[in-house]
């Protein structure tokens, strides 16, 4: 036994943690989990980098077909693709909507910018602060960045879909050259909405509902295309109610399987519905929004006779070629759905939701932007599955060939409606 004289060892469990020590330690588990999550995320992304790498490849031939026209036509090459819708979304992101909509003294709506939603604009918004780009040079660097995970959202919903690594990379790069395409090397918020959807749409399929439905509620801050996904997230919903259990009944909408899917369709709409009942808000009037589309913008619904009028006289009238081009892309891609159609091995939310893209954008009457028909139509990306299949099969360079030609197409198409015929693609 020691005497009281013996110094004696504190016990170690009692001595106060070194401050230094603990923040190292912090600091090496936060570096860890760092590398882990990019391990993971490396891990993740590399099946799906031919599809991107693709993708990137066709807005390099798009800026090169543009840079070609803007030197035939002796006119402006970088600021174009920050041009028409591209203006409204700058403008957005510059200066933020107005506070109340401007009306002529005939008591219709000029053109005003809260037409357009505020997802992509504010995304452009918030990567101009962080970088100090202006907002043309933001909204590119947001463009080609949501492409690129548009591009790998809809090579991961084609693997899924097909078990085919080959498959889906072409889907993917269908996409990425469909003739509306040119519009992913742009201003525009085609590509933001297409991350969401393809992602969206592969939780619906996986019933992944929570991520489900924050990837519908950020498609409908971005586009009112965002119904269809809405609608195909209540189809997969209405599928759950309806499966039977092991003792025969149904699960219905109140069982426990469907509360989860049935939530999340009814929350799914908030992020569209809310925009435009702010524009009814600021415009003193519940139906706003849709008042400026059929006052300002001319667009209206109306079951698509508008469009088969155009066609018809496309088709039957001299005019310009261009419009002839649009026309045919129109028809095809309705071949294209119906040839989709057949596929029973797809999911019905999927087909719903390339079905009700389709349906929207041609029912839509636009006499003004008939040629804007492809990019409407390029969120109907779904259409694609079964070409993306039969091209599968085809020999790689082959499918190679037929993909350039298409960058090339799709980017002559929208660089002849800027440059030629002057008019918004």
């Amino acid at each position: 036994m020691p005497s009281p004289s013996t110094p004696v060892a504190p016990d170690a469990a009692k001595l106060p943690a070194d401050p230094t020590s603990r923040g190292a330690d912090l600091k090496e588990r936060a570096r860890a989990a760092a590398v882990a999550s990019g391990r993971r995320f490396v891990t993740a992304v590399r099946p799906a980098l031919p599809a991107i790498i693709g993708y990137l490849i066709a807005r390099a031939v798009n800026l090169v077909v543009l840079a070609l026209m803007a030197h035939a036509a002796k006119k402006p090459f970088w600021s174009m693709v920050g041009s028409w819708d591209g203006k409204w979304f700058r403008d957005i992101a510059d200066f933020g909507y107005v506070d109340k909509l401007p009306v002529s003294p005939a008591g219709k709506p000029y053109w005003v910018n809260v037409e357009f939603f505020p997802g992509y604009p504010y995304l452009v918004r918030l990567v101009s602060n962080i970088t100090g780009l202006d907002s043309l040079n933001a909204g590119m660097v947001v463009t080609f960045a949501s492409g690129a995970v548009a591009a790998w959202g809809l090579y991961a919903l084609g693997k899924h879909l097909t078990g085919s690594h080959r498959t889906a990379t072409i889907f993917a790069l269908l996409w990425a050259v469909a003739p509306g395409s040119m519009v992913l090397t742009m201003v525009y918020s085609e590509a933001l909405f297409v991350a969401f959807a393809s992602w969206g749409l592969l939780a619906i399929v996986k019933r992944q509902w929570t991520a489900a439905l924050i990837l519908c509620l950020c498609a409908g801050l971005t586009r009112n295309t965002a119904f269809a996904l809405v609608a195909a997230l209540g189809v997969a919903a209405l599928q759950v109610m309806l499966t039977r259990r092991d003792d025969g009944t149904r699960v219905g909408l109140l069982g426990a399987e469907a509360r989860r899917p049935v939530i999340a369709t009814v929350l799914a709409p908030l992020g569209v519905l809310g925009f435009i009942v702010w524009v009814g808000f600021i415009g003193k009037r519940w139906d706003a929004w849709f008042w400026i589309q059929d006052k300002a913008f001319n667009l209206r619904f109306d079951f698509g006779i508008s469009t088969v009028q155009w066609m018809n006289k496309y088709l039957t009238h001299l005019g310009r070629p261009i419009y002839v081009v649009c026309t045919f892309v129109i028809i095809l891609s309705v071949a294209l759905m119906v040839w989709s159609f057949r596929n029973r091995k797809v999911p019905l939310p999927v087909h719903v939701y390339g079905a009700l893209v389709m349906f929207l954008a041609l029912t839509t009457s636009n006499g003004w932007f008939f040629q804007s028909k492809p990019r409407f139509m390029l969120p109907a990306f779904t259409i694609a599955l079964p070409l993306a299949a039969l091209m599968a099969r085809w020999p790689r360079k082959v499918a190679g060939v037929v993909l350039l030609a298409g960058a090339a197409f799709s980017g002559w198409y929208v660089s002849y409606l800027l440059y030629v015929v002057n008019t918004n693609p």
